[in-house]
């Protein structure tokens, strides 16, 4: 083992494995997000309704929620960094084809298999930082990693709506197709090496023998854990909130607050550069605190509730408060998922990391498409953004509560 890797400063090997997975999973964000950002255009042009323009949000969500599980299963079973790399090429294949998408159907069966294929993606990433780095480094790691995807929310937002006003909504799918296929040649060669921590296939028997679990059975085991079904609960309606409120924000302030879609660009690209540096500030202050990762990140949850009632009351044509309010949310949506996601493999045995996070993510993935569908109800029965908005602000609330019956696994901690 590389005692440099395992204690004090991080390797050049470290820094090269984390840059690897961040771009991975910052171009499944870029993808996944692309539609929420040109539908204001799209819908128009395609002669979409709003229901059916977000039930291509919704498509995409199943689809994950079908994978998260198995795709994590599959990563314990054969190796995070294999299942990284197919979730990557998969969003190549399906961005690519996007860009021809003709009418409703195909877009949507399109953004239904983007799902599919983005599955194993968070599992193996999470994963993959549990082999590289240990507990007094993982929130950091795992902080900085979860920056790319509110980094990738703000990517889409710089290009996005001026590639649309110039060129179509079919050039910005474009452009955002193009993205996958330098992240699966970079995470190739960034994710080489043996790490100090590798993944554990087996468990050892008092015996000494190495016996294999199927994939049933630490599955069975995983799910027998308060802890881990209070992190799923924790996703459903955090994760579920956070999804939820950002895939409508552009809508929101296009049709509701009146601005044009390269203002809405800018507030989410300042959404996005806030949620940035709150997500890597909250992983330094978890592993250089002595309170618990529960507990942080439960104050962290508590901030989102009041900064959804702020932007859903912001007044029409106020620049200033309407920027104010995205940043604040950018904060109160990503800062939490810092500490969530560390905790959903820091409460897992070491040959079930895979699978814990699979399991907890297949929660927030379910909150994830149905946030929107109830933002959509909503506002159909309704007429009013802002009611939707103030409804969804509860989530978070609810969120706060289960993470105070979370507790840390004792076991992982022993091996830190």
């Amino acid at each position: 083992m590389d005692n440099s890797a395992a204690h004090g400063k991080w390797t050049g090997r470290q820094i090269m494995v984390l840059a690897g997975i961040w771009l991975a999973f910052l171009i499944s964000f870029i993808t996944r997000l692309s539609w929420s950002t040109i539908m204001p255009s799209a819908i128009d042009s395609l002669h979409f309704t709003v229901q059916q323009g977000n039930s291509y949000l919704t498509a995409f969500y199943i689809g994950y929620a079908i994978t998260v599980l198995p795709g994590g299963m599959l990563a314990d079973k054969f190796g995070y960094k294999k299942l990284l790399l197919a979730a990557v090429l998969g969003n190549l294949i399906v961005m690519g084809a996007m860009v021809f998408m003709q009418g409703y159907w195909d877009g949507l069966a399109l953004r239904f298999i983007l799902g599919l294929v983005s599955g194993p993606d968070l599992s193996a990433c999470l994963g993959i930082i549990t082999e590289w780095f240990d507990g007094k480094k993982r929130a950091t790691a795992t902080g900085i990693f979860n920056t790319c995807t509110s980094f990738g929310l703000t990517v889409i937002n710089l290009y996005a709506p001026t590639v649309m006003v110039h060129y179509g909504w079919r050039a910005a799918m474009g452009v955002t197709a193009l993205f996958p296929l330098a992240a699966l040649i970079f995470a190739y060669f960034a994710l080489r090496g043996n790490p100090p921590f590798p993944q554990q296939f087996g468990i050892k028997e008092a015996n000494g023998q190495i016996e294999t679990e199927t994939a049933m059975t630490r599955l069975k085991k995983a799910i027998n854990n308060r802890s881990v079904w209070m992190l799923a609960i924790t996703g459903l309606f955090a994760t579920g909130a956070k999804w939820g409120v950002t895939n409508w924000a552009n809508l929101f302030i296009v049709k509701n607050l009146k601005f044009d879609v390269v203002t809405a660009g800018t507030a989410m690209s300042i959404f996005g550069i806030t949620s940035v540096i709150s997500m890597v500030v909250a992983g330094w202050i978890s592993d250089h605190s002595k309170w618990s990762r529960h507990a942080w990140a439960a104050i962290f949850m508590a901030i989102f509730t009041p900064t959804i009632i702020g932007f859903a009351l912001t007044p029409q044509g106020s620049l200033g408060m309407l920027y104010f309010w995205t940043g604040a949310m950018g904060v109160g949506a990503f800062m939490f998922s810092t500490i969530t996601n560390n905790l959903s493999v820091e409460v897992a045995p070491a040959d079930q990391r895979g699978t814990v996070s699979g399991f907890i993510n297949v929660f927030n993935q379910v909150g994830s498409f149905l946030a929107p569908v109830l933002l959509g109800q909503l506002l159909a029965s309704t007429g009013s953004y802002v009611t939707s908005y103030l409804t969804i602000s509860v989530f978070p609330i609810i969120a706060v509560v289960a993470l105070l019956f979370v507790r840390e696994s004792d076991a992982d901690k022993n091996n830190q």
